[in-house]
């Protein structure tokens, strides 16, 4: 990785996905866990229970909602390397937000179990490319799986090129 953690250093065009009908939060914790494990694991369904288990355990610590609509669901499990999946949601659905929205970006992180620095820098980037309401409304806006990552990706490329503009200046 390089010294700036990218959002696609941490989603590929297939961890997008537009338009989820996941209807609660428990619901969505269960497509992130099934979506999120090779369907061709051997012990796929351990796994299943591992990351959705993580996630709502992670969860009773206090709700991973943003505000604006946006939650970033992450938690420590099993895994070789940090990686996430984005999902906008066909609705709105609760996420006990600090604002009280309901939550319609989401944004999860699964991190390997003694990783540190990429879990936190992954979080504060994630941080900064959701705190901008111009940067929510496009990702709003897509209409496709694809649009959707092009849009993301997009973001966080404008997001690189405005941190080496700051460090040259």
């Amino acid at each position: 990785m390089s010294d700036v953690l990218t959002i696609t250093e941490l989603v590929k065009a297939d961890s997008v996905k537009h338009d989820v009908d996941a209807g609660s939060r428990k619901r969505l914790f269960q497509i992130i866990a099934e979506t999120s494990v090779d369907p061709a694991a051997i012990d796929k369904e351990e796994a299943v229970d591992e990351i959705y288990d993580a996630l709502v355990e992670r969860e009773r610590l206090g709700s991973t909602a943003l505000g604006d609509g946006v939650a970033i669901p992450h938690c420590r499990v099993g895994c070789e390397r940090i990686s996430g999946a984005f999902y906008t949601l066909a609705e709105p659905i609760e996420y006990e937000a600090p604002d009280e929205k309901p939550v319609d970006i989401v944004f999860v992180l699964l991190v390997p179990k003694d990783e540190k620095k990429a879990h936190i820098d992954a979080l504060q980037r994630l941080a900064q490319l959701f705190s901008d309401a111009s940067h929510l409304a496009c990702l709003r806006n897509a209409q496709c799986n694809e649009s959707l990552f092009a849009e993301l990706k997009r973001i966080d490329e404008g997001l690189s090129a405005a941190s080496l503009n700051r460090r040259s200046a």
